[in-house]
């Protein structure tokens, strides 16, 4: 984001070379994903994690290091500490591009299973037919390891519930990247970021890596302690961005020996329109981290959008977990910065401009005036000192991760661990400037303010923090939103076979919508929304694996986004607009390691071939994945990925 001033230039590029930042581009805002086929603009899909998990959002940082080299993990002449500790294993052990039957029935065996001691394996996974055939072939190799597995689907939202209650054993989930730092992926593997039961601001993985888990003691601890060297060593030096690096690999690791988490895949948006859509798909933050009334510059012959939408619980900004809501909050909501159309350049949106201090860690906000909320309320800097706030203190904050943790933003917490509301680092000093202090200097805090969470809410509209009796209860609002984006709430029948209705609103304070509304079905069955969209009752969609044919693809160029435009032909001979965009983000087999046994989840990573099921139930839309984090972001690139896969 870059101020408005002649010096906005200088400021950034200084602010860039303090923290280490100046080569990185910020990338995917998100959270968790279903991983329904791919991602496609209208459906919902691919939260994110966020699942960008399936699963929710965010990552970690701040910490004691002070930047000369001698922090945590480092000794006192600044080499760094490269102990592996308990790990032993070298490379992915579980064999690259192979089946290994044979292993699996012998680690099963080496645990005392055996025909007449069957393990019973309960898996869950989003509705999907591709995910099923999956399945059902993994069950199949795991019957002669002695594995019964019984097969269960759920939508997206029921899905997030049981992991999140640890109702569960095996599940199905992805992440698409807040930033871009492998932080934000093994955060997910942060044993105390993964026991929801004991943890109320738990973000991770559902794994619930606690002591009570079928797992060495000895990594559990480990995998901590690595993850305490990432938050510890927030420098901008060479020592601390190597400290960094080593950790995440240790903790890749960790994951690969304990088989913790299985990652099975590198995620895209694939994006399908009509010719009538005057259509701009969005880049590689995808479809959630776009503003409609950006990315569709008009519809011919309708004066409404038509999409289709996965299921979701919250439309509260510091609620919401998936991408089938984040994207509704895109649209009705602003933050301080944006993403333009869901590409990896931030800019200004309800901040005008900002300062930043000599020791790069208060930023001085302006906030553009004449900002009307959809009550008709005028947006002042206290709204957004309340919103923050709220998203930090509040009960009802599932994303207090991304200002506490990835962020780092000032505050101090009592006997029970809540954070102190007046110790908040962020602080309305007039009515246009907004001031918010970090504990340590943090290269992509611009980023994560485009994050959907810190979105302007009006001041005191739910009592859920110190010092506010709310206009309405939380539960209203969450249902019934205000906010002052390109568009405003008018109604939502959640469930499968639902809808979700948006205005454009009229007085919105940029550049609005150039069509009058979005109707959203909001269905959970693959084939249901392949059919709407088939049947042009959704403009924009896609195809899910099942009927996909990659012969019908036809490329016309690759942008500068990277991403793949050309046409699809339907099953029905009518031709559609395509594009292809990678995304920064995983999918993956995760274990609830409480009730699932090593040796079973080592046998399930004995059983899966990656290449194969990309190939044959994937049709080759997606790449095989063997670590949480995407190559394109691992400590050493995207060689250091594979080497470290297979160093042989």
């Amino acid at each position: 984001m870059l101020r408005e001033s002649d010096d906005s230039d200088t400021s950034r590029r200084r602010f860039l070379k303090a923290t280490g930042a100046a080569t990185l581009t910020s990338m995917v805002a998100g959270c968790g994903s279903d991983g329904n086929d791919t991602d496609t603009p209208g459906d919902g899909a691919g939260d994110g994690d966020g699942d960008g998990d399936g699963m929710d959002g965010d990552g970690d940082g701040g910490g004691d290091g002070d930047g000369d080299g001698d922090g945590d993990g480092t000794d006192g002449d600044g080499e760094t500490d490269t102990d592996t500790g308990p790990i032993t294993i070298n490379g992915y052990p579980y064999g690259v591009g192979e089946t290994r039957i044979q292993e699996a029935q012998q680690v099963m065996e080496e645990a005392g299973y055996g025909e007449d001691n069957r393990f019973t394996l309960d898996w869950l996974q989003y509705t999907s037919p591709t995910w099923t055939e999956m399945a059902d072939t993994i069950a199949s190799r795991l019957e002669s390891a002695y594995i019964d597995m019984n097969q269960s689907e759920a939508a997206f939202s029921p899905l997030l519930e049981t992991t999140r209650n640890g109702n569960h054993m095996a599940y199905t989930l992805g992440w698409i990247a807040d930033y871009p730092g492998p932080q934000n992926f093994v955060q997910l593997l942060d044993p105390e970021n993964t026991v929801y039961d004991e943890n109320d601001a738990a973000n991770g993985a559902r794994i619930f890596w606690s002591e009570d888990a079928d797992a060495d003691e000895e990594v559990r601890q480990f995998m901590t302690e690595q993850f305490d060297r990432i938050e510890d060593n927030p420098q901008d030096t060479e020592d601390a961005a190597q400290i960094r690096g080593e950790a995440a690999v240790n903790m890749e690791e960790g994951m690969w020996q304990e088989a913790a988490l299985l990652p099975l895949y590198q995620s895209v948006t694939e994006g399908m329109w009509y010719d009538y859509v005057d259509y701009n798909p969005p880049g590689p933050m995808g479809p959630s981290r776009a503003k409609a009334n950006v990315s569709v510059s008009g519809i011919e012959g309708k004066d409404r959008l038509s999409t289709t939408s996965a299921t979701f619980s919250s439309l509260d900004p510091i609620a919401s977990g998936n991408t089938a809501s984040g994207g509704k909050i895109m649209d009705m909501f602003d933050a301080l910065t944006n993403y333009r159309n869901g590409t990896t350049e931030v800019e200004n949106l309800l901040a005008t401009e900002y300062e930043l201090s000599e020791d790069f860690r208060t930023y001085t906000f302006s906030i553009k005036e004449g900002v009307t909320f959809h009550d008709g309320s005028e947006l002042t800097a206290a709204d957004f000192e309340y919103s923050i706030k709220r998203l930090m203190a509040s009960t009802n904050s599932t994303n207090a991760r991304f200002p506490i943790s990835v962020m780092g933003i000032e505050h101090e917490t009592d006997d029970d661990g809540n954070v102190v509301l007046d110790s908040i680092g962020v602080s309305a000093t007039d009515d246009y400037t907004l001031e918010i202090t970090t504990n340590e200097p943090f290269a992509f805090s611009l980023s994560v303010l485009a994050y959907s969470a810190f979105s302007a809410v009006p001041e005191g509209i739910v009592g859920d923090i110190e010092g506010y009796d709310g206009e309405m209860e939380w539960e209203e609002f969450s249902q019934n939103p205000v906010g002052c984006g390109p568009f405003e709430f008018v109604n939502w029948e959640s469930g499968n076979g639902g809808e979700f209705v948006m205005d454009a609103f009229d007085d919105y304070h940029g550049e609005g919508a150039s069509f009058d509304g979005i109707d959203a079905a909001i269905l959970t069955e693959t084939q249901a929304t392949y059919n709407r969209f088939l049947n042009q009752n959704a403009d924009i969609g896609g195809v899910p694996t099942a009927q996909y044919q990659a012969d019908s693809v036809s490329i016309d160029e690759t942008d500068d986004l990277g991403r793949d435009l050309g046409t699809y032909e339907l099953e029905n001979g009518e031709t559609v607009n395509y594009a292809r965009t990678p995304e920064l983000g995983t999918f993956y087999i995760g274990f609830n390691m409480e009730e699932v046994p090593k040796a079973v989840r080592q046998a399930m990573a004995y059983a899966i071939n990656r290449p194969e099921f990309m190939e044959n139930v994937f049709k080759s839309r997606f790449e095989p994945a063997y670590h949480l984090t995407p190559p394109q972001i691992f400590p050493g690139g995207i060689e250091a990925y594979d080497e470290h896969v297979n160093p042989e």
